[in-house]
């Protein structure tokens, strides 16, 4: 009798003991599911939504989906209820028309990355030093200046650069940022000139020697950040991630290092579980 009282304890321990270590699963299954829009082909933003996904995935314990699309459709996408926040608003030049469209719709949490810049580049051997200064080669640069994505607000910017300086002999050549890079790559190993669309952070500033031609007429703007936007109902769908995503700001060297090591072949996933490793007081004070 007196054993089985031991085994029945033991059993009843062993099963409180099972049940408490089921309770943070369950609340955890318990959490809203965060959708994060982002451009997949960016890298600042491929990189800094991963990163924000891994802290909410690990430190708050909610499911999250990455929604990916282009510049415009990621606005829309959070200002409709589509997405629950995005960390990719360049302003406050960039995405300006964006912003001036939606602005009643999504909430403002802050820059997650500060000192942006924007413009037209060209390879240092170029002698050309403004945007101005390209009129007279056209013939040189082949009548194009090379882009990224349509949509994106750096070729919107590009259109009326072209425009504002009289830059009849040139157009915007829509591209991606791997073709657009690609080019340059190709035109610096042959010396040949190239003008590309710019913007910092970004690998290819460690990669390639390059230089930003001056813009006097600041199309480009003077300056700016990347912001995190979030929709209205996130902040009563998941307060915790709300918060989180409001205090969420990487500095920018730490992104183009990071950027730069995706570029030289490790995984984005790896990048940045290994960054998170390295930075926990940075990761704390997000989440704390």
């Amino acid at each position: 009798m007196k054993q089985f009282k031991r085994i029945l304890q033991a059993g009843l321990l062993a099963a409180a003991t099972l049940g408490m270590g089921l309770l943070p699963a369950a609340h955890a299954a318990d959490k809203p599911t965060i959708k994060l829009g982002y451009v997949q082909s960016w890298p600042s933003s491929d990189i800094t939504t991963h990163l924000a996904a891994a802290v909410i995935k690990q430190r708050l314990g909610n499911p999250v989906d990455l929604v990916a699309s282009g510049a415009g459709p990621m606005w829309e996408a959070v200002a409709s209820d589509h997405t629950d926040a995005m960390l990719t608003a360049w302003l406050p030049t960039t995405h300006k028309v964006y912003y001036e469209k939606l602005w009643q719709k999504v909430v403002p949490m802050g820059p997650n990355v500060t000192g942006t810049r924007l413009g037209i580049a060209v390879p240092k051997y170029v002698p050309v030093n403004t945007i101005a200064g390209l009129k007279k080669y056209a013939g040189k640069f082949q009548g194009r200046i090379v882009g990224v994505g349509a949509g994106a607000g750096i070729n919107i910017d590009t259109e009326k650069a072209i425009k504002a300086y009289g830059l009849s002999g040139f157009h915007l050549q829509t591209s991606s940022v791997a073709a657009m890079t690609a080019q340059l790559k190709r035109a610096i190993k042959n010396k040949q000139w190239i003008a590309v669309t710019a913007w910092t952070p970004m690998w290819m500033w460690a990669k390639f020697d390059i230089k930003f031609l001056k813009d006097p007429k600041h199309i480009y703007g003077k300056g700016g950040y990347i912001g995190t936007m979030a929709n209205p109902a996130l902040a009563k769908k998941s307060p915790a991630v709300y918060a989180f995503l409001n205090r969420f700001a990487i500095p920018r060297a730490q992104l183009s290092a990071l950027m730069l090591e995706v570029k030289n072949g490790t995984s984005v996933k790896a990048a940045v579980g290994a960054w998170i490793k390295a930075h926990p007081k940075m990761v704390n004070s997000w989440v704390s």
